[in-house]
C-alpha cells in the first residue's frame, strides 16, 4: 500500500541518489582531468628527450599504479647509479631545449645574454695593478 510517508521517503531517496550520482560524477570528472594532464605532461616530456618520467606519467593516466611503481624504482635506481647515465639524458634534453630557443629571435638574445653573463662568471679574475709603496716627502730642515 502507498502511503504518504512511503512517497515521501522514495522521494528523498532518489534526491539523496541523485545527489550521491552528482558527487561521484564530478570527483570522477576531475580524476580524469588530472589523468588527462598526465597523459598531455608525458608527450610534452618525451618531445623534449626524457626517456623514464613520460613512462611514469603514462602509467598514471591509464590508472596503472603498479607499473608506476616498477618505474619510480627504475628511476631511483637510475638516480642512484651514476650521475653519467642521469647527464647523458640530460643532456639530450639540454640540446632539444637550446635547438627550441635558438628557433626564435627572443631566445637567440635569452641564449646570447645568458652566455654573456656565464663568460663573466668564469672568465679568470683580472689581477690587480700593483700598488707602488708611498713616497715618503724629503724632510727639511729647520732652523734656529
Amino acid at each position: 500500500m502507498i502511503t504518504v510517508t512511503n512517497l515521501i521517503i522514495m522521494a528523498l531517496i532518489a534526491v539523496a541518489c541523485w545527489f550521491a550520482g552528482k558527487l561521484y560524477f564530478k570527483k570522477d570528472t576531475e580524476r580524469e582531468n588530472r589523468r588527462r594532464a598526465a597523459g598531455q605532461l608525458a608527450g610534452k616530456l618525451t618531445e623534449l628527450g626524457f626517456k623514464d618520467l613520460p613512462e611514469f606519467f603514462i602509467d598514471y593516466s591509464i590508472g596503472d599504479y603498479s607499473g608506476m611503481a616498477y618505474r619510480l624504482s627504475g628511476i631511483a635506481q637510475k638516480m642512484m647509479g651514476g650521475e653519467k647515465v642521469v647527464l647523458a639524458e640530460l643532456d639530450d634534453v639540454f640540446i632539444k631545449l637550446l635547438t627550441i630557443k635558438l628557433d626564435s629571435p627572443e631566445g637567440r638574445h635569452f641564449v646570447q645574454t645568458k652566455l654573456t653573463e656565464m663568460e663573466k662568471l668564469l672568465a679568470p679574475p683580472v689581477p690587480a695593478p700593483p700598488v707602488a709603496p708611498p713616497v715618503e716627502p724629503p724632510v727639511e730642515p729647520v732652523a734656529f
